[in-house]
């Protein structure tokens, strides 16, 4: 069981309070920050939702300068299903913008196991945020234009830094 209290914080008791995330943040020795996300392409939908953790915010002020998507499972799709990654506003309600770092990206980019493509400012897919930096902090989220998809597991790294 889980709500957002007037503070507008989290409170989760049971078994939400302590579940096992699929995306989180990482530690690194130089300036720059990463946070990953394993995506499972048959979960999301043609609605933008939040990805991994309940908890995981990109902050406000971040520097956005690229992501990396590896294809750990290859994508797959009964149409030309196109990929979107980008943010929610912390009310869990509002649009940030829903492909901001990913936008409209085919899955010939990642329908191999073991494909890697990187998005950087001006690549194919890259979002309006890559390049940027966040005026609001917000969840991760994904959703998927023109057809669903069938299968496909995806490791999807972001990388900032703070000016």
């Amino acid at each position: 069981m889980a709500w957002t209290n007037s503070d507008g914080l989290r409170v989760a008791f049971g078994s939400e309070e302590a579940t096992v995330s699929t995306a989180g943040a990482y530690n690194k020795k130089d300036m720059e920050h990463e946070v990953e996300a394993v995506l499972t392409l048959t979960a999301i939908t043609a609605s933008a939702a939040l990805v991994g953790s309940n908890t995981l915010v990109i902050p406000k002020g971040a520097r956005i300068t690229r992501l990396k998507i590896i294809a750990e499972t290859a994508a797959t799709s009964g149409g030309s299903a196109t990929l979107n990654f980008g943010l929610q506003r912390l009310d869990r309600s509002t649009e940030l913008d829903y492909d901001g770092f990913i936008a409209a990206l085919a899955k010939t980019a990642y329908d191999a196991a073991g494909e890697t493509t990187d998005i950087t400012v001006g690549s194919t897919g890259a979002g309006a945020l890559i390049g940027t930096t966040l005026a609001n902090p917000g969840y991760l989220t994904a959703d998927y234009d023109t057809a669903a998809f069938t299968a496909g597991v995806l490791r999807i790294k972001l990388f900032f830094y703070f000016p």
